[in-house]
């Protein structure tokens, strides 16, 4: 999807948001929002996905701090709250009357872990209740059909704390090779493979790196292994309205999982903000997301 000019003042929001939390003063702020508000007034157009305006949040941040990972602490501990979790989690699954639904449910709720926005949550009531919410597009019960064949999987992470619930999901799932997909540097809450290996999703797929370095995956910045494996696997699963932003128009097939978090992309998709999407983007028949409003 396209950029909209409502992107704008978002990304300067999130860009003083995460200044914030290193205490820089009032003109250190000016200065970073005239050095985001410069870089982008240089680009031609901005006919590009909204995850590309973003990422220049990144550069202005890395050339007032170096390659500093500002969220490393909220990741940890999201992360660690999650893995807390894990065994109690994993019974009522296994426990259910179809463990992969329940999952797959959990995973999405999963979604709203996302400091980025500044929203308060209750992570335990958001997953309890997961299971009774009314998904505003739902192709679960596809996706669960897809997997019964599928050879291989690659799931595209999103953020820590939501990637343990990956974690759960790519371990009950009985695919026989499983890839899970991590940023190549640290941006905002998003797993890296550092947070990948500790969480201990290793164990359960191959963890690689998109090559991106931005809040999504952005297909000119991603590896050719990546590359590879996303245009082979027999299912695609992409996490969270970053990688909604930069992957919905991909020319294969994809199933995402995600919560509509903010009015350009609900309004892209055709749902009330804050509603839970599961939903398949079928390149084969050349139906865009636009034909499900």
């Amino acid at each position: 999807m396209k950029s909209s000019v409502e992107c704008i003042p978002c990304n300067i929001s999130s860009l003083i948001r995460i200044l914030k939390r290193t205490n820089a003063t009032p003109l250190r702020l000016e200065q970073a929002v005239k050095n985001y508000m410069n870089r982008i007034l240089n680009f031609e157009n901005w006919q590009m996905t909204p995850v590309h305006l973003a990422r220049e949040t990144k550069e202005v941040i890395t050339e007032l701090f170096g390659a500093v990972d500002l969220y490393q602490d909220m990741k940890d501990s999201s992360n660690e709250l999650l893995l807390s979790m894990y065994n109690e989690l994993k019974d009522e699954v296994i426990r259910s009357a179809d463990p992969v639904d329940k999952v797959l449910r959990f995973s999405v709720a999963g979604n709203i872990i996302d400091f980025a926005p500044g929203h308060e949550i209750d992570v335990m009531k958001t997953l309890k209740s997961s299971v009774e919410i009314d998904f505003a597009i739902d192709h679960l019960a596809l996706l669960k059909e897809e997997l019964k064949s599928a050879k291989s999987v690659l799931l595209i992470g999103d953020n820590c704390g939501e990637a343990v619930l990956d974690k759960l999901f790519l371990e009950i799932i009985d695919v026989p090779v499983k890839y899970f997909a991590v940023r190549s540097a640290p941006v905002l809450n998003d797993v890296t493979i550092r947070e990948a290996r500790l969480a201990g999703i290793d164990k359960v797929a191959t963890v690689i790196e998109s090559g991106s370095d931005a809040p999504g995956t952005l297909l000119d910045r991603v590896t050719k292994e990546f590359s590879d494996i996303l245009y082979n696997v027999d299912v695609v699963i992409s996490k969270g309205q970053g990688n909604f932003e930069s992957l919905s128009e991909l020319n294969r097939d994809v199933f995402f999982l995600l919560m509509s978090k903010c009015d350009v992309v609900s309004d892209y998709i055709g749902v009330n903000k804050g509603s839970f999407v599961a939903m398949k983007k079928s390149f084969a028949t050349m139906r865009s997301v636009h034909l499900l409003r």
